[in-house]
């Protein structure tokens, strides 16, 4: 599984981090799925053994919990809202790389705003809702279009929920 979660990260941080970061990544993920006690027990600040006991067998499993602490800092959006997303996603390209201005979609319904920010994005990235919620928020992660299918192939591979958004 470690091959494939390195993979991943790889696939999504698009060349923006080196392979001794993408190794450590993948092992911790990987440390949590072989061992989730002796990994909790090494992470006392760990907001898991909360989340768990509110949710009980709802809750997903360590290791993917993991994995999305792994991937914040800028490669996963929250966002109750297709603008609120965008926004999220401007921040983190810079106001100038990108033509649509969060702004622009106001007034819009959810499947209106997601079309516009997808053809903003579009053709580099696709947008792809990354279903591990831990709150009720939506999650997103780009992903490089060309990219696209080896993505959500290895997401399913791993037992993670990925699809483009909509």
């Amino acid at each position: 599984m470690q091959q494939r979660i390195h993979e991943l990260f790889d696939l999504l941080a698009d060349g923006g981090l080196d392979a001794a970061d993408l190794d450590a990544m993948a092992t911790e993920v990987d440390q949590a799925a072989a061992d989730a006690e002796t990994y909790l027990a090494a992470d006392a600040a760990s907001g898991y053994p909360a989340f768990k006991a509110q949710l009980g067998e709802a809750a997903m499993p360590l290791w993917q919990w993991v994995l999305l602490e792994q991937l914040e800092g800028g490669l996963v959006f929250r966002g109750h809202t297709a603008v609120e997303l965008y926004a999220e996603i401007v921040d983190a390209f810079g106001e100038d790389e990108l033509e649509l201005a969060p702004d622009a979609l106001a007034g819009l319904d959810e499947a209106g705003a997601w079309q516009q920010v997808s053809a903003a994005l579009a053709p580099a990235y696709t947008p792809v809702d990354f279903a591990q919620a831990i709150d009720a928020r939506r999650q997103i992660v780009l992903v490089r279009s060309a990219k696209l299918d080896r993505f959500l192939a290895l997401s399913r591979e791993i037992g993670l929920t990925a699809h483009p958004a909509v």
